[in-house]
């Protein structure tokens, strides 16, 4: 396999380090660094476990670790963190999407591990000032970050371009919002006492503003036609959605299109997936599952109706359209501004930012 210069930079980097971190961004081929690097240390007789977050990277890793040239006799063992498989006898230990680390089941399980400790992310750093000096001291702050100019320059990432859409009129749900959420704090104290108001307030208000936007029919008969659009015009479109309820809400309406979500049979998972990956269904709408670990190049349009603020989540869930593959010109996002509701609205400003910061075009 010929790997990148990058990638060869980040397999040596390893090679010498019992803990070590890789920042890659998404599609540098950071499951692929894994494995070569894994190969290149790993001895006969010896074992490596590997903590993904989804089935479908699990698949990628094994994926990956077959296509190496590394040494017989070696066990591996690749297996989903939320399991909390025993990695105590490995001799290497891999911990895609690292970020997730510092989640109690994570780092118990990592922390078992008595031999080498290399860990993989797009995006390691939260908002969490504590998180992050956790994060820095289990891997002895030994990172090495993948420039996505590097990557880009390389060819490896597509040219980014974000329609942010104004369909709402500034505040015309927040009265709406306002009622609903006074109603639902009255509710929840009543019923949770131990739990102060004002987190009563932050989460119902939160919980009431997403349903309100989910619920918007203009919204919503946008992203309908959007995705139209894009499949009309050969292309393949992915939607990520907040619910599966409203994922089969948008689904109904587009002919052909797949609702993939966590709760759906895992053989039935993976065919939706399959089928989007070689271009034999044309649009997919998934929930969170698409976060992390989709890998289909061969999608070039995102409907973003899941929004939030985390940049973590934007680059990953951008990322997802940003992978280059012949034919495609640039990764396609469409957004939402979301006026009507003030937090929706503030967190597309979030996104913005974070659109800005990774050089996508804002139209």
């Amino acid at each position: 396999m010929n790997l990148r210069p990058y990638q060869v930079r980040a397999v040596n980097y390893l090679q010498d380090l019992r803990r070590g971190f890789i920042i890659a961004p998404a599609g540098s081929g950071k499951t692929i660094i894994a494995a070569q690097a894994v190969a290149k240390k790993v001895k006969a007789g010896q074992k490596v476990c590997w903590l993904a977050n989804t089935r479908e990277q699990v698949d990628q890793a094994i994926e990956a670790l077959s296509a190496t040239e590394g040494p017989e006799g070696v066990e591996f063992d690749v297996r989903c963190a939320a399991g909390m498989p025993d990695v105590s006898e490995a001799d290497i230990l891999v911990v895609d999407e690292s970020h997730h680390l510092m989640a109690e089941t994570w780092l118990a399980t990592a922390s078992a591990a008595k031999g080498i400790v290399w860990g993989f992310s797009a995006t390691p750093w939260g908002t969490d000032p504590e998180r992050n000096a956790g994060l820095k001291a289990f891997f002895e702050d030994k990172f090495l970050q993948i420039d996505r100019e590097e990557v880009k320059a390389g060819g490896h990432l597509a040219e980014g371009r974000v329609f942010m859409h104004d369909l709402d009129i500034r505040g015309q749900f927040d009265e709406e919002i306002a009622r609903k959420t006074a109603i639902e704090v009255a509710r929840r104290v009543r019923m949770f006492r131990q739990i102060p108001k004002f987190e009563h307030e932050r989460r119902a208000t939160w919980q009431i503003t997403q349903e309100t936007v989910q619920q918007n029919r203009v919204r919503n008969a946008h992203a309908v036609a959007t995705i139209k659009q894009g499949v009309g015009e050969g292309k393949s479109v992915l939607t990520l959605v907040g619910s599966i309820e409203h994922g089969e809400e948008i689904a109904a309406q587009v002919e052909g299109t797949v609702v993939a979500h966590s709760k759906m049979g895992l053989k039935k998972r993976r065919a939706a997936i399959e089928a989007f990956r070689d271009g034999t269904l044309k649009s997919l709408v998934a929930t969170s599952l698409a976060d992390e670990g989709l890998n289909c190049p061969i999608a070039s349009v995102l409907v973003l109706l899941a929004g939030g603020r985390s940049a973590a989540k934007i680059e990953q869930r951008a990322g997802r359209v940003m992978r280059p593959v012949e034919g495609k010109e640039f990764g396609t996002v469409h957004d939402y501004w979301d006026k009507g509701a003030r937090f929706a609205y503030a967190q597309a400003l979030a996104r913005v930012k974070t659109y800005q910061n990774l050089g996508y075009a804002i139209l």
